[in-house]
């Protein structure tokens, strides 16, 4: 549905009179490039037993190399003196999506290796790296970005055993967090207006939001047809990456955007299925944290394109344009299927002692 979709906006207006010109096939083949290369590498990760992956300093690594990533963002944007500066190089590799997966990676593993997280040192660490990563996005500014990672952190902490006290702590912060977004000044305050009601600047802040809702009222509930959206002709900016499912509501109606949230159910649904059945914290972790990151990816997007919740842009996994989503979102899905490969055999357990070695074989 996503290919279908970028070629429809992409190829399809001018296929007519620019069919022999390369450029308007470029997104298409990219993405496709970007699947086959990252489906065949989740393929290669599904083959191994992911515990292996946590025998050593790796998940500290892939931690690391993301907040370096972030920081390499920030020194871009000082340096070119922009307002807004999301990407590594160019708009080729994004950052977030690479470091909401080796968060969920990180902070999985840190909770079984500490045993729990009820020790206020251990809580303090598994926080700190988060709310550091939070911190480097705000500065971006990606607020929207920096909340995403956020309440990923504390859906696993909590499935990790965390103690309801340590909440006390948890939600004052994310409170303050929440109310130093809203009382921004400047586009966040914008984005806030044109929520509450776009048609009060239906010529600039409210622009996007009433286009997306024209598309997804004029689709209807068998849609235009695929190809036919007016939309996807200029009045819709981002209609094939933030905007994707307004333009499939269009073209395919209800009955296709119902289509895709049967198809991220079962999806969530299956991850999550697998998670209540590990018996083993680190596998149900990591199973959880990437449903989490999925779920949570559709219905931002969904309730963003139907302005439900304040504009932000947040790529619709497996469907939007762009290789960092579609390339992190594949190789999440390599490593949960690893999980669910192995998660039932000879099972291993952390060791907490720094003299015996990290892994033990359990009888």
């Amino acid at each position: 549905m996503g290919e279908t979709i970028i070629i429809s906006v992409n190829v399809v207006p001018y296929l007519m009179d620019s069919y022999g010109t390369l450029s308007i096939y470029k997104k298409p083949f990219i993405q496709l490039m970007v699947f086959l290369f990252g489906f065949w590498l989740a393929t290669l990760l599904a083959r191994l037993n992911y515990r292996y992956f946590f025998g050593g300093s790796l998940p500290y690594i892939l931690l690391l190399l993301s907040l370096f990533s972030l920081v390499v963002v920030l020194l871009k944007k000082f340096i070119s003196g922009k307002s807004v500066e999301r990407w590594l190089f160019g708009f080729s590799v994004q950052p977030l999506e690479f470091a909401k997966i080796s968060l969920i990676i990180f902070l999985s593993y840190y909770i079984v290796r500490k045993g729990n997280l009820r020790q206020w040192k251990h809580f303090l660490w598994a926080m700190f790296s988060s709310f550091f990563m939070a911190l480097l996005l705000v500065l971006q500014p990606d607020r929207g970005g920096a909340l995403f990672i956020l309440i990923i952190t504390a859906l696993l902490v909590y499935v990790g055993g965390v103690p309801k006290r340590v909440y006390a702590v948890m939600v004052p912060l994310m409170l303050l967090f929440v109310y130093h977004v809203i009382s921004s000044k400047g586009y966040v305050a914008e984005r806030l207006s044109a929520w509450k009601d776009p048609f009060l600047d239906p010529e600039d802040s409210g622009y996007q939001i009433i286009q997306s809702l024209y598309a997804l009222a004029r689709g209807g509930i068998m849609g235009v047809g695929i190809g036919q959206s007016f939309q996807k002709m200029g009045p819709l900016p981002a209609s094939d990456t933030d905007y994707v499912i307004a333009i499939i509501g269009e073209e395919m109606g209800f009955l296709g955007v119902l289509t895709v949230l049967l198809l991220y159910s079962i999806l969530v649904g299956r991850l999550l299925w697998h998670s209540i059945r590990a018996t083993e914290l680190l596998a149900k972790l990591l199973l959880f944290g990437i449903a989490i990151n999925f779920a949570l990816s559709f219905f931002w997007n969904l309730a963003m394109v139907s302005n439900l919740i304040p504009p932000k842009g947040i790529a619709l996994p497996f469907i939007s344009y762009g290789s960092s989503n579609l390339f992190a979102s594949l190789l999440a899905l390599g490593i949960a299927q690893s999980v669910i490969n192995y998660k039932d055999s000879t099972s291993f357990s952390f060791s907490r002692t720094p003299s015996t070695p990290m892994f033990t074989r359990q009888a």
